[in-house]
């Protein structure tokens, strides 16, 4: 673990980081995973209300599993239009996709940047859930197995098959 502290003046923006851990459990005869046990530690300066915090950081740690476990919209490659644009295409994260252990701390050290002491956390809970699971099932079934997200269990089981990532890397087409 690196540690490091800088001067620079942040002009009055304040930015909250969340560290995400996850434990995940494999099938490779199907490809199905599940989330056993996540931790979230968010440094979000002083915390003002401690229950809606953790309901943020939870919430925004489900919107990253969603991303992890199937939310994938596709657009035109030519004219950048919406091709999935369903839920039933893009399923989002429900209360059965919640790990059965989920936890939460913050770091509760005030900001010196903002009046209170507290900043805000919307954003990062999200990458923190997301990285979590993704890293976890690198940890599990190999590093380069998946090269793109949404990892789902047609991906895991034709790149354990093959020994190697079966999906190009995601392109940006400008």
């Amino acid at each position: 673990m690196g540690v490091a502290r800088d001067n620079y003046g942040r002009d009055g923006v304040s930015k909250s980081y969340v560290a995400g851990f996850a434990e995940v459990e494999v099938d490779v005869e199907t490809g199905v995973y599940k989330v056993l046990d996540f931790l979230a530690v968010a440094d979000v300066g002083t915390v003002i209300h401690p229950r809606n915090l953790g309901g943020q950081i939870l919430g925004g740690v489900m919107l990253g599993f969603g991303h992890a476990y199937g939310q994938h919209w596709v657009y035109d490659q030519r004219y950048g239009v919406p091709l999935a644009k369903r839920f039933y295409h893009s399923k989002p994260p429900t209360i059965l996709d919640a790990p059965a252990h989920m936890q939460w701390a913050a770091l509760d050290r005030p900001d010196p940047e903002t009046p209170v002491g507290a900043r805000g956390v919307g954003e990062s809970p999200v990458g923190a859930g997301f990285g979590a699971v993704v890293n976890a099932l690198a940890a599990a079934i190999g590093d380069e197995i998946f090269r793109r997200a949404p990892v789902t269990a047609d991906k895991i089981l034709m790149a354990l098959e093959a020994g190697r990532p079966m999906h190009e890397a995601l392109t940006a087409n400008v």
